[in-house]
């Protein structure tokens, strides 16, 4: 895959700009040459990110292709919001296996039961709760206090997507946090153990999308269109 097929305007990439400290950021232009791009930080809140010019570091963009990962430069940063201008090194990376980002309080709805075993997989009534986050391989719940669940308990969840389009997996409990996140309340954390990865691509791709329809909404809020 080119290069000019996967850095294009509007395109959704994370920057590690320390370790383990990652920030979704979205193309706003790139040069004619495909050497230099300009990227914005999408948050909801504006933050600004201590980043040095000249500092060196690799971009992440995901693609139904993969993970791509391109050597980049600082050239100038402004900040309120944080917005880099970074000149492209040579050496870009192909990762086939994707890496997940989660997304605080996606539009998507879900339905969930804990299960005692595989013959209660497709039994009982599904419980509809918020969702607080999600990502390709997880998702955190916000449900009645009297739901806490063990660690390590199975979960059915069904997630519905856009596009009329139902994702039905068996999740496991990696975390209980009671009155959280309000008082009467608890947070559900799971892990994907059962998924297609076809449902995991459409999981992935509906986070992009909605991430990439926030930042042009606050655009537009900010210009008052």
């Amino acid at each position: 895959m080119q290069t000019r097929e996967i850095l294009r305007q509007g395109q959704f990439i994370v920057i590690e700009v320390a370790p383990g400290e990652n920030w979704p950021f979205i193309i706003s232009s790139v040069s004619s040459d495909y050497k230099v791009l300009t990227c914005e930080l999408i948050v909801e809140q504006r933050h600004p990110i201590d980043m040095s010019e000249d500092k060196e570091f690799l971009v992440t963009c995901i693609t139904e292709g993969g993970v791509y990962k391109f050597p980049t430069r600082i050239t100038e940063v402004k900040q309120d919001p944080a917005i880099f201008t970074l000149s492209l090194l040579e050496g870009m990376i192909h990762v086939q296996r994707r890496k997940f980002f989660r997304l605080s309080r996606p539009c998507i709805s879900v339905k969930y039961r804990p299960v005692s075993g595989p013959e209660d997989i497709f039994s009982g009534e599904l419980i509809e709760a918020p969702v607080k986050d999600l990502s390709g391989n997880g998702i955190a719940i916000i449900a009645p206090l009297e739901a806490g669940l063990a660690v390590g308990t199975p979960i059915r969840i069904e997630l519905e997507l856009t596009g009329d389009h139902n994702v039905s997996l068996i999740g496991q409990i990696t975390r209980y946090v009671p009155n959280e996140p309000i008082s009467g309340k608890s947070l559900l954390c799971a892990h994907f153990e059962l998924i297609n990865e076809w449902d995991r691509d459409h999981i992935i791709s509906d986070l992009l999308k909605e991430q990439v329809t926030r930042v042009w909404k606050r655009h537009r809020l900010s210009r008052g269109l």
